[in-house]
């Protein structure tokens, strides 16, 4: 008895599983001619102008937000002209150096980070060179690598 139940249980399992064979082909979304080609998007009108807010918001601002190294700040006379030297020196270790005028100090922001962990790989690195740095919070460009 045991035996003819188990033979009807995977007989029964077996017959289920051909059943339910069914392919794309049958299947009207799948077919190429069925929208030939185009999806149509429906979607609600606060939500197009929530997106829209959201891609003019990111336009006005100038880049996103990020992790600069802060390796100069000073408001001396010959800041300015330190600043450029600092910035050409930067620039010259394959690094992007910014200078921008937060008053009353020029102030030399060097590399765009994404992530704290990426900036502190450079900051260790530029200690040497300038023991005062620190990494920062700001705006960046999108990083190219």
């Amino acid at each position: 008895m045991k035996k003819i139940v188990i033979i009807f249980i995977i007989a029964f399992c077996s017959l289920q599983m051909f059943g339910q064979n069914i392919t794309p082909s049958r299947i009207k979304y799948f077919s190429d001619s069925t929208y030939n080609g185009k999806v149509k998007v429906e979607q609600d009108a606060s939500l197009k102008n929530f997106m829209e807010t959201c891609v003019g918001l990111n336009k006005k601002r100038d880049g996103f937000p990020g992790y600069r190294i802060k390796v100069f700040a000073q408001n001396t006379q010959d800041s300015r002209s330190r600043a450029n030297a600092i910035r050409s020196a930067c620039s010259n270790d394959e690094h992007e150096a910014y200078i921008t005028f937060v008053e009353p100090n020029f102030e030399v922001h060097v590399g765009d980070f994404m992530t704290r962990f990426e900036a502190l790989v450079l900051m260790k690195d530029l200690l040497a060179k300038y023991p005062e740095a620190y990494i920062i919070k700001t705006n960046i460009k999108y990083p190219i690598h």
